[in-house]
């Protein structure tokens, strides 16, 4: 039985999406026993996985007490450089520390994290001249054959009853037509956000042009914000709420027909149940996006600059360059309306 462990703590959403590995791998290197190791709060979205044999939290000393045929390491942090390098393996692919306790990586793996924090001062010029998906490239570093493997979400029982009993409160009957409004992105990723003049505007829209029944979607750090959309707009809309559970929040998703959304973890969750989606576009690269024949993407007009940073070179939202219109008009087509 090969053993194998994935070390991918990163931010809840990329965890998620690189769940699409795991059956191309199992099926290349069966036998074999994947052990995933992250943060506790991905746990969750991970836990109800049939091709995860073992979740660990990082910080779990038994790691280091056995040898894996393969080791893959997919973050930028040092402490997972750390862990990567302190494991026993025959093969290691992704980031590590070299003998100088410097992040470094394989040269399988650099057509990923050459456009990472490790690569240097060029990795936005080459984030924004990427064609390829984050999946396609993750298939090609891993010797796998690119299928359209999608990311992985199992909801259990718990998670479906959550669902039922939302609907239920909400008057959401069999056969309506669902849309999701996702269009924060947490205080990180600010400039990723269509802003609340915007987002009001695309409720007012969508309440006029379909006859959907919208969901108001967000997570803690939407809290503020979407109670000043709310107080705002005129339309009827349904408030999800910004305290629910990770796994709550997937069941309010699982019951859209739709999701409207920045790129983000809601896209995400949306891909691996394989929702329809609508994802507009701040300054991250549109191109690494797979969307699996499931939606469509808006782009901002004008000038589009592919960048990570927290501040834009031109100090202005980027956000502001998407248009309401397009949005709307992308998910009436999306929809056949």
């Amino acid at each position: 039985m090969k053993q194998i462990l994935i070390i991918k703590l990163g931010a809840i959403g990329d965890v998620l999406r690189t769940t699409s590995i795991l059956k191309p791998l199992k099926n290349k290197c069966s036998p074999c026993s994947i052990t995933w190791v992250t943060k506790k709060e991905s746990f969750d979205l991970l836990e109800n996985n049939s091709f995860i044999d073992k979740l660990v939290e990082i910080n779990d000393k038994s790691l280091l007490k056995k040898k894996y045929y393969l080791v893959i390491s997919l973050d930028d942090d040092y402490e997972a450089c750390e862990l990567a390098s302190k494991l026993k393996k025959d093969v290691l692919v992704g980031s590590f520390l070299d003998d100088n306790n410097n992040k470094t990586y394989t040269k399988l793996s650099a057509l990923w994290f050459d456009m990472g924090l490790l690569g240097g001062p060029d990795r936005d010029d080459l984030k924004k001249a990427n064609k390829r998906t984050y999946q396609g490239i993750l298939f090609q570093i891993l010797g796998l054959k690119y299928n359209n493997a999608g990311p992985i979400l199992n909801l259990t029982k718990k998670d479906i009853e959550f669902e039922r009993k939302f609907a239920k409160k909400h008057g959401i009957k069999k056969g309506d037509l669902v849309i999701g409004i996702n269009t924060g992105a947490g205080e990180r990723w600010e400039l990723k956000r269509l802003s609340e003049e915007k987002t009001i505007d695309l409720i007012n829209r969508l309440n006029k042009e379909t006859k959907a029944k919208l969901i108001l979607l967000g997570g803690p750090e939407e809290t503020e914000r979407n109670k000043k959309i709310l107080n705002k707009i005129k339309n009827k809309i349904i408030d999800a709420g910004c305290n629910n559970s990770l796994m709550e929040f997937a069941a309010i998703i699982n019951l859209c027909d739709l999701i409207i959304t920045s790129d983000s973890l809601a896209l995400h969750i949306a891909l691996a149940l394989r929702k329809k989606v609508v994802v507009f576009f701040g300054p991250t690269s549109a191109n690494e996006i797979e969307l699996y024949g499931l939606g469509r993407k808006v782009l901002p007009r004008g000038e589009f600059l592919c960048f990570y940073r927290k501040k834009c070179v031109h100090e202005r939202n980027c956000g502001d360059l998407i248009r309401v219109e397009d949005i709307t008009k992308t998910v009436k087509n999306l929809l056949n309306i």
